[in-house]
């Protein structure tokens, strides 16, 4: 039988995938990014399913683990996560995933999925790349400032509004030109508090 490696912290969503995939596949489940990353060098697997946020990280850690592996490197991944939306399925999809879905997930669709990852891989193509972008948006002494990280670029304005259009379509023209973007997480803004 299949051997199936399912990284997932949460006890309830643990119970739903044993039934999800009873009779398919024989399920190891795992609470951990670490304890994954552990077992994987351990044992063969012959899928890999991940919710995405967990305590000590995001599965984007594991993905680029699991692709730089020579022993796993073609092994199918497929990530589900309650806040898949088009930006978060580009990013994972960039990342190495095979495949995104959103949680609850739909049980026939998701075991037609698992099935055919199991007999004959794929990698979920995008028609057009959503990408979420971090920026900082701050006023000060009357100008609206929004800084991008990503492109090290700060724009300055009257208006809130007009400092984000302008920004958004730079975003686009970058985009478009092939730029890589939606690459900044695990953002903190942080407030510096200096006394003279």
């Amino acid at each position: 039988m299949k051997q199936v490696l399912y990284v997932e912290d949460s006890a309830t969503s643990q119970l739903l995938m044993r039934k999800y995939l009873a009779g398919i596949c024989e399920l190891t489940i795992t609470p951990s990014l670490r304890m994954a990353m552990s077992m994987l060098g351990e044992r063969t697997f012959d899928l890999l399913i991940s919710d995405f946020l967990f305590p000590e990280g995001d599965a984007l850690d594991l993905l680029l683990f699991v692709r730089r592996t020579e022993a796993t490197k073609a092994m199918p991944i497929i990530v589900v996560s309650s806040s898949m939306d088009g930006a978060l399925l580009s990013r994972v999809l960039k990342a190495g995933a095979n495949e995104g879905m959103s949680k609850p997930l739909p049980t026939a669709e998701f075991r037609a999925v698992v099935t055919r990852m199991l007999e004959t891989p794929y990698v979920r193509s995008l028609e057009r790349a959503v990408c979420g972008v971090t920026c900082f948006q701050w006023a000060a002494r009357g100008t609206i400032s929004q800084f991008c990280p990503e492109l090290n670029l700060m724009i300055s304005g009257p208006t809130k509004d007009d400092v984000s259009k302008r920004m958004l379509e730079v975003l686009k023209d970058k985009l478009a030109q092939g730029v890589d973007l939606g690459y900044t997480n695990h953002e903190v803004v942080v407030t510096h508090v200096v006394q003279g």
